[in-house]
């Protein structure tokens, strides 16, 4: 009887000692699971907000934006002026900087209409940045006058 109750024990023993392996393993990988599950990695979480043009671009028929791709675009435009509101601003007074450009590109501004909305913006900037308006209002009137020279802007037809 002594020898079976040894026999038992380093049997009950090892038994135990894996199942608390496993349950140890199991809560310290959940919170690591749960964050992948919820932002599904950090390049799918960050590149909603920094890659915004590449739906524009992998476009076949230029202009053809359906599906809510241009409301979609003005959201990430008006999140970014957000953001930067201040460095827009020194941007705009300036009429050029990384901020201005970045921007530019967010709102579909071409290379070739460059020159006229950086001249439109500064020539703007006493009305986007009145004292009186709350941050708010000052970016949607950025974003607005953006977007008019960008995409709001009429496409030349396709021949």
């Amino acid at each position: 009887m002594i020898t079976t109750r040894f026999a038992l024990i380093p049997g009950l023993l090892l038994t135990l000692g894996g199942c608390m392996t496993d349950v140890t393993v199991e809560l310290t990988k959940a919170p690591f699971d749960a964050t992948t599950q919820l932002t599904d990695g950090t390049t799918g979480a960050t590149k909603e907000f920094l890659d915004p043009t590449t739906e524009f671009t992998s476009s076949t028929t230029p202009g053809a934006l359906t599906d809510g791709r241009l409301l979609r675009a003005k959201r990430r435009a008006t999140v970014f002026a957000m953001h930067t509101h201040e460095n827009l601003r020194a941007d705009i007074a300036r009429g050029q900087g990384e901020y201005l450009a970045s921007l530019a590109s967010l709102t579909g501004v071409s290379a070739e209409r460059w020159p006229e909305f950086q001249a439109t913006m500064i020539d703007s900037y006493p009305s986007l940045f009145d004292q009186q308006l709350p941050k708010s209002q000052s970016t949607e009137r950025v974003i607005d006058l953006a977007w008019a020279k960008g995409y709001g802007m009429p496409q030349p037809a396709v021949k």
